[in-house]
């Protein structure tokens, strides 16, 4: 049994399909139709990382609040590409995924990508987009990624050495 808590939500279900505090969708369809990753989606992985964690589904479109299973044509080159860009130093500051977090599912005979991001420990705060905190960190409230500003930043940050260094004087490690 996984070690995660994963949002219960039936994407099976397309008349009740709606974002919230756990849940984003994004189309991941790409200016050719087979799948690109969004932008977008690392907001949310900061965002859901920074809160209660949460469920990003690629391959999901919203139109006027409305939700349609569009599917991804080819999700593997997408999957590689997720993997390079979180174990690589220069777009997220910490990859907290494990390999059963990223998961291709099939819904309606379509593939999606169903990336699970846990909420991570005060001494990890803040996972960041980018090389700066500052301009990279997001927190999720409702439905919505928001950006943190210089202050929630600060905030997260002293949390985060006050929580390492409760740990060093307990004899903890790190």
């Amino acid at each position: 049994m996984s070690p995660h808590h994963y949002p219960t939500f039936a994407l099976d279900d397309i008349a009740n399909l709606q974002e919230s505090a756990q849940v984003e969708f994004k189309l991941a369809g790409g200016r050719d139709g087979n799948g690109k990753l969004p932008e977008g989606m690392w907001e949310s992985y900061s965002a859901f990382a920074n809160t209660l964690g949460g469920e990003i589904i690629l391959g999901v479109k919203e139109h006027q609040g409305e939700f349609t299973i569009e599917g991804i044509v080819n999700p593997m080159p997408m999957l590689s590409e997720i993997w390079a860009i979180l174990n690589g130093p220069k777009k997220i500051s910490h990859n907290i995924l494990a390999p059963t977090d990223v998961q291709i599912i099939e819904i309606m005979a379509k593939k999606l990508i169903r990336i699970h991001v846990p909420s991570v420990e005060v001494k990890l705060r803040p996972i960041y987009i980018g090389t700066d905190p500052y301009s990279g960190t997001y927190f999720r409230v409702g439905d919505a990624d928001m950006h943190a500003s210089r202050e929630q930043v600060e905030q997260m940050s002293l949390k985060a050495g006050i929580e390492l260094s409760r740990r060093t004087a307990k004899g903890l490690k790190p």
